[in-house]
């Protein structure tokens, strides 16, 4: 049986942890520092794009159904590529930034905030799953529900995260496309 308890805590965790990121990722990233339309910040914005197209398979298989063997891995594979995008991010922040004048203060204690409150939500998902669901024996899903406000809440999530997800493309798309011609003129000239 999933520990709704710990399900529990996971949720409140992955609430606060969507607020913090809308934050730094809506206003900060998107409206207010325009990265995605940046040639120096675009490959950042490609690292949340990653991240962005991952976080609805993660919030599904974690958080909203009750996986367990091959889906459970699978799943947790996708986190951990998306802590992956978010290391690689942190590694590239300096040089992305450096047009902008770095990292502000505030911003870096927003992303000190969203992953702390990401790292303990999956810390607390996975702890409440029982040892048989992580056989790769185990059925794709546990016979019974998750518990607690876990699922409503992943639920709830799932139609912004997506937004956001096809969002970020879109902006990836279109910011590349939007500087084409700029760049094409530089070398003509």
């Amino acid at each position: 049986m999933i520990d709704p308890s710990l399900t529990n805590a996971a949720a409140a965790l992955l609430a606060l942890f969507a607020a913090v990121a809308a934050v730094d990722g809506v206003y900060i990233h998107l409206w207010r520092l325009r990265l995605h339309a940046r040639p120096e910040t675009r490959r950042e914005h490609w690292l949340h794009t990653a991240r962005a197209l991952l976080f609805p398979p993660v919030l599904l298989g974690l958080f909203a159904l009750p996986t367990a063997g091959v889906l459970l891995w699978a799943t947790l594979t996708a986190a951990a590529l998306d802590l992956a995008a978010g290391l690689w991010d942190v590694a590239i922040e300096r040089d992305s930034r450096a047009q902008l004048g770095g990292l502000g203060t505030a911003e870096y204690m927003v992303h000190v905030a969203a992953s702390m409150l990401h790292s303990g939500a999956l810390a607390l998902v996975l702890a409440a799953r029982p040892a048989a669901a992580w056989s790769l024996a185990a059925p794709p899903l546990l016979d019974t529900p998750m518990p607690g406000c876990s699922a409503a809440l992943a639920w709830n999530l799932l139609p912004g995260a997506v937004l956001l997800a096809a969002l970020h493309v879109w902006l990836g798309i279109r910011g590349g496309r939007k500087q084409a011609p700029a760049r094409r003129e530089a070398v003509a000239a």
